[in-house]
């Protein structure tokens, strides 16, 4: 039994001068005094309070670990009480920035149960549902999420115009990971039957999945934005690593040929590297503007770095080959079927 020093009115007066701390963005002194009210009175009426506002003053300090941990003591110590909801979806936001894929799908899965969800919270949790399925590699139930989400989305005309809920980012990030796994899922080694085909749909692909990433930006949110703006660059790079893996065709029967082939294929596709570099660019330059620290911004800045070795090798290979540009430009013309261009 923890017997506290205080009474029921001072610990009410000192949850309300944490609170008071909080609103005022003096999170650090809000979260210290709100983990000693818990230790204070643990079963008492503000340690539910003051354990959900402990974690949104240990989110503010950019602690979403420690923040999800308070979010959990109050699901599992008082589910029934009122901010034992609010815990709920902040945990889901919290899974999500942490990438803790199976917890977000079980904390979805039990919003998703509640019988009073508004329109946007429903949104919310089948948008969190759907990231946390496609990022375990369920892409045909994520994506039966994400439709179930964007008929919500419809239905009642969200985000058509300014800048969308936040709900929403989730979502169109969601989709755009569904389109992603889907449109990687086409490779080109074997080569296949219709190397053009299977080309212009893996292209298809990207494009679909870039617009769904790019919706997720308009939430103006510098976290969506950079996850964004790394997947963007991503699907470029990887498309390139891919396309260039094609062998050279049964008609390249000398090394000349060969050689032909493949420095046409570097000059053609050196774009998808351009591409990639500058959204990834654009994604470090948003986390040095709005102070955004999280792994994805981190992980478009190696990415960043990968793109530029990948362009100076490229450009290094091309410079070995006993080619001009213009004979290539010529080559690759004949690939596309096309009259060769003159030099």
């Amino acid at each position: 039994m923890v017997v506290s020093p205080y009474s029921d009115t001072e610990l009410a007066a000192e949850f309300e001068r944490a609170r008071a701390l909080l609103l005022a963005d003096k999170a650090r002194e809000a979260a210290a005094l709100f983990d000693r009210l818990v230790r204070l009175s643990p079963d008492g009426e503000v340690a539910p309070p003051s354990l959900f506002n402990s974690g949104l003053a240990h989110e503010a300090l950019g602690d979403r670990a420690l923040g999800a941990e308070r979010y959990r003591e109050v699901l599992r110590r008082f589910p029934d009480h009122a901010v034992a909801r609010g815990a709920r979806f902040r945990l889901a936001r919290a899974a999500a920035a942490l990438e803790r894929w199976p917890e977000l799908v079980e904390v979805a899965r039990a919003l998703l149960a509640l019988e009073d969800l508004s329109v946007l919270e429903a949104v919310e949790a089948r948008g969190a549902l759907a990231l946390g399925l496609v990022e375990q590699d369920l892409v045909d139930e994520a994506a039966r999420h994400v439709a179930l989400a964007r008929d919500l989305i419809e239905a009642h005309r969200l985000g058509e115009s300014g800048k969308p809920p936040l709900e929403l980012a989730q979502v169109s990030f969601a989709l755009g990971e569904v389109r992603r796994r889907r449109s990687e899922a086409i490779t080109f080694v074997p080569v296949p039957a219709n190397f053009g085909e299977a080309l212009e749909r893996r292209c298809q692909g990207l494009l679909d999945a870039q617009s769904a990433y790019t919706e997720a930006m308009r939430s103006l949110d510098a976290h969506w934005s950079a996850m964004a703006g790394y997947r963007i660059g991503r699907l470029y790079q990887q498309l390139h690593r891919d396309v260039m893996q094609v062998p050279p065709p049964r008609s390249a029967d000398t090394p000349r040929k060969k050689q032909l082939f493949e420095g046409a294929m570097r000059l053609r596709y050196r774009v998808l590297l351009e591409k990639g570099q500058k959204m990834l660019a654009g994604t470090v330059g948003l986390g040095e503007r709005t102070g955004e620290a999280s792994s994805w911004v981190l992980r478009a800045r190696d990415a960043q770095r990968e793109i530029e070795l990948a362009l100076a090798d490229e450009q290094a290979a091309l410079a070995k080959l006993p080619f001009t540009e213009a004979e290539l430009s010529a080559a690759l013309d004949a690939l596309k079927g096309e009259a060769p261009r003159k030099p």
